[in-house]
């Protein structure tokens, strides 16, 4: 399923509900960590991405989010230091999601950190939210997507990556981050 505002904010409430809140469960970014996604995202929807980083972590994945990892970042003073240390972090992941709302498309760093983590390496894909558009950034048809969905036969949901031109090839997103293509089923 394509993830809606509604079931991230609800997946939000359930982490603070577990006494998880976001901010006040991690510690800093060592510089050798290494992630599975570098999460692209507006600052503006930080609810949204709070909800996210619950079910990716729920999934098994480590995620970067630049405010939670990197918390002397000022996002009113950017810097040049500011854009190299975001390049090391989508570095040290082995691929990047692209968080696709309508902040997102207002956003000045979302596309940019999309050029940079599609440059440096191939694993880059869009997670559409619904009652989002990609009017006016059609170029995020060009990457694949995620979809949330319960693994066949188990009690467990996964982030799957699906081709999208042909919606038919999909794989689990641990194994597409490993570089391994969707396909056919």
């Amino acid at each position: 399923m394509i993830l809606t505002e509604n079931i991230i904010r609800n997946a939000a409430a359930e982490s603070r509900y577990q006494g998880k809140a976001v901010t006040e469960s991690f510690t800093r970014f060592a510089s050798s960590k290494q992630y599975d996604l570098f999460i692209s995202h507006s600052f503006s929807d930080r609810e949204l991405v709070a909800g996210l980083y619950h079910l990716f972590n729920k999934a098994g994945y480590e995620v970067y989010i630049d405010w939670i990892d990197d918390k002397q970042l000022n996002r009113h003073y950017v810097t040049s230091e500011t854009a190299n240390l975001i390049k090391k972090r989508i570095q040290a992941s082995s691929g990047t999601a692209y968080i696709s709302t309508t902040n997102s498309t207002s956003s000045k760093w979302c596309p940019w950190e999309l050029g940079v983590a599609d440059g440096m390496k191939e694993r880059v894909c869009i997670l559409p939210v619904m009652n989002s558009r990609f009017k006016g950034q059609e170029y995020l048809g060009l990457y694949p997507y995620l979809e949330y969905e319960k693994i066949q036969g188990q009690d467990k949901y996964d982030f799957w990556v699906y081709d999208q031109v042909d919606t038919k090839k999909y794989i689990i997103l641990s194994s597409w981050l490993q570089g391994y293509q969707p396909c056919n089923h």
